[in-house]
């Protein structure tokens, strides 16, 4: 009984707070109850992080401990910010939004008038200030306009707000100075109860279990991978389905080429293609789904020093740590890879314990196409026989796909 009673008057004491307080989501928070924001009370949440409420600022952010978030009361986030304007700097690039037409929705919440404006990109470590900011009806994103600080002639742009992160040195500090935890259960219904939100216990309770098995799910970067085969391989080559930005993977030759040069990947059961879900993906049951990608590898089924393999081709990805977490995900999986990620064909490759240097052989349906991508490592051909290696020595060698136009050269 005085147990029950010392959690009411905490959470008592917690909702009291928050009425003098407007609360702010750590970029953190907010990515992972997007993900699954079709529950009704995360949903609720997105718009309490983006529309004013009788509250100050409380800079709620994940934890440690799945169950638990931390806030810093607003006495002490009024003490960091006294006086001081509100900066943001951009920590992660390209998550800008362009000047096509499907975005004017957004931009007309915003007050964005794009007429006769660059279609600006800041860079990593430019700083700003946010003047509007809302939530895609759609993705359920949080968009900002953003304006460059300090400039005599600032720019403006519409960003993703998850790639901003408070810029002056003092205000971050609200982010760990006089932090406290509280249960996610408990800090919603607060939450809920300052926004005027109707729930149920049951509503809560939901909540809650997805939240930590979001948690759970986020933690590991491995799940966001997937594997698929036949004309899914043609689709996620697409670059209006990757991350924005640069890399390997938005500089690539296949990016734009039509969908028919890929055809030796689509239609052959030996080859499939692991791709790298965006960030900004959602759980869907116990699955990680996203509309874009970060980055792809061409698997094959071959042959290699005598034993049946899984070999992982050169990796292309928009970040280039996100190259380990492909080897990760391929070491997991018992699958080889190439030890430099380069365009070479004669290459060592390793399984994560040794490293060796041969042929390798993938033995297709087909292999006689009208058109061809280009193939980094399996490029040369035997059609008579079915048989792609990267053994520019093999017999009977007919055609070296090498070609950025859908083109071969003969052998």
């Amino acid at each position: 009984m005085i147990n029950r009673y010392s959690e009411f008057l905490l959470e008592k004491e917690m909702y009291d707070l928050l009425l003098e307080s407007k609360v702010v989501f750590s970029s953190k928070f907010i990515n992972l109850i997007n993900k699954f924001n079709s529950n009704k009370i995360a949903s609720e949440l997105i718009k309490i992080n983006s529309k004013d409420h009788p509250v100050q600022y409380n800079f709620i952010d994940i934890t440690d401990e799945k169950d638990a978030v931390s806030f810093t009361p607003d006495r002490k986030a009024q003490e960091l910010y006294a006086g001081k304007p509100e900066t943001w700097i951009v920590v992660e690039g390209g998550k800008y939004l362009t000047h096509s037409d499907k975005n004017n929705k957004i931009f007309e919440a915003l007050g964005y008038d794009k007429t006769g404006r660059q279609n600006w990109s800041p860079d990593v470590g430019t700083f700003g200030t946010i003047l509007t900011e809302t939530i895609s009806s759609v993705s359920g994103k949080t968009f900002v306009l953003f304006q460059e600080y300090d400039v005599e002639t600032p720019r403006l742009t519409v960003l993703n707000k998850s790639c901003l992160e408070l810029g002056d040195p003092e205000i971050k500090a609200v982010w760990s100075t006089s932090r406290n935890n509280m249960k996610i259960g408990r800090l919603v219904r607060a939450l809920l109860k300052t926004a005027g939100v109707t729930f149920t216990d049951k509503d809560i309770e939901d909540f809650t279990n997805q939240y930590k098995a979001t948690y759970d799910f986020a933690k590991d970067a491995l799940k966001q991978f997937d594997i698929v085969k036949g004309k899914d391989i043609a689709y996620w080559y697409d670059n209006d389905y990757y991350v924005s930005g640069g890399g390997t993977l938005n500089n690539s030759c296949m990016a734009e080429v039509n969908s028919n040069y890929f055809d030796i990947y689509c239609k052959n059961k030996q080859v499939s293609m692991v791709i790298l879900y965006s960030e900004n993906g959602t759980i869907n049951g116990d699955k990680y789904v996203s509309d874009k990608i970060r980055g792809r590898a061409i698997l094959w089924e071959a042959k290699f020093d005598g034993q049946n393999i899984t070999f992982m081709d050169r990796i292309y990805t928009t970040h280039d740590s996100d190259v380990e977490l492909f080897k990760q995900f391929a070491e997991k999986n018992g699958w080889w890879w190439k030890t430099s990620q380069s365009m070479d064909q004669w290459e060592q490759i390793t399984n994560g314990d040794v490293r060796k240097l041969g042929r390798i052989v993938v033995r297709a349906d087909k292999t006689d196409f009208s058109y061809y991508p280009y193939m980094d490592t399996m490029s040369y051909l035997c059609t008579d026989e079915n048989i792609l290696t990267n053994d520019s020595d093999y017999e009977d060698l007919d055609r070296d796909c090498r070609s950025t136009c859908g083109d071969y050269d003969s052998m």
